[in-house]
């Protein structure tokens, strides 16, 4: 029979082995920080007509051929406009630039609607409110999990959180893919896909332990697992098809999205199957004592 709880070593020891590897990966390799983060330039264009793969294709390679790199972002904002995020270039180079893809479309100097440098000390403060903006979400999950359920559930639920956090940046460390915003916002989409699957399993516990007076911990938590596993899959097999044909046919900019997006999904249903239910049993089981029914 399907039990999670009873073979929570040989899951806690996977998870283990995988947050140890993307620790070492993240101080080995390092991230691979895009402008957002470490300064450069940001070029602003209304195209004139709706902006198509092929055209941020050929945006791309000409600022490739330009610049003579390819760390190079291309984004498509509202129906005509596109941004171009480069390393740090002379300003020389910035205008030859400019000249390249007003000359590749026939665009007007109208059209360059921004170009700017983006210097390091507003790269720091990103950085400073990514990591606020990822702590607040956090705090603000385990406050409404230990209110809605109790403590070691809100508890349970952050490690399973923090779990997803440590992989999604390992992989990226290892792949070598662009850290942005992008990505920063797909940890956030996953941080509520993940807690999402996790309160599913936690609320079963809640009503198996008002029903299954006397059962064990682990009984209690096995049971809530089998009851929602089927949903969790289900659920996550259908967002990774909807991801996969995103990152196939999607530019860079997609792509930069949705490679997190289908890693957390995998590692967020696993450790809402495998390790958060899991670690509450092993954590209310320290007392040696049967769960009883709340009066």
């Amino acid at each position: 029979m399907f039990s999670p709880c009873k073979n929570k070593k040989i899951f806690f020891s996977i998870s283990a082995v995988l947050i140890a590897l993307s620790i070492v990966l993240f101080f080995v390799k390092g991230l691979n920080l895009g402008i957002d983060f470490t300064g450069g330039n940001i070029f602003q264009f209304d195209m004139g007509a709706s902006v198509t793969t092929d055209m941020e294709n050929t945006i791309e390679r000409l600022v490739s051929e330009r610049i003579g790199s390819t760390d190079i972002t291309i984004q498509a904002t509202g129906a005509t406009e596109v941004i171009v995020k480069t390393p740090e270039l002379e300003n020389s180079v910035s205008d030859q630039l400019i000249e390249d893809i007003k000359g590749e479309f026939g665009l007007e100097q109208s059209a360059v609607i921004n170009s700017e440098k983006v210097n390091g000390t507003v790269s720091g403060r990103l950085i400073g409110n990514t990591i606020m903006a990822v702590l607040i979400a956090v705090a603000l999950m385990l406050l409404y999990i230990t209110i809605r359920f109790d403590f070691m559930s809100g508890t349970s639920a952050v490690l399973a959180l923090a779990h997803d956090i440590v992989i999604m940046f390992g992989f990226q460390a290892l792949l070598g893919v662009t850290v942005n915003t992008t990505f920063i916002a797909a940890i956030l989409t996953i941080l509520g896909y993940s807690i999402n699957a996790t309160i599913i399993v936690f609320d079963r516990i809640r009503e198996n332990k008002k029903l299954m007076k006397g059962a064990t911990p682990e009984e209690v938590a096995d049971s809530a697992i089998r009851s929602s596993y089927t949903r969790t899959i289900n659920s996550s097999l259908t967002t990774l098809f909807t991801i996969g044909v995103l990152y196939v046919i999607g530019v860079t900019s997609i792509k930069e999205f949705a490679l997190p997006i289908i890693v957390g999904i995998i590692s967020g249903t696993y450790s809402s199957l495998f390790i958060s239910g899991p670690f509450w049993a092993w954590w209310n089981s320290l007392g040696k004592k049967p769960v009883q029914k709340k009066k």
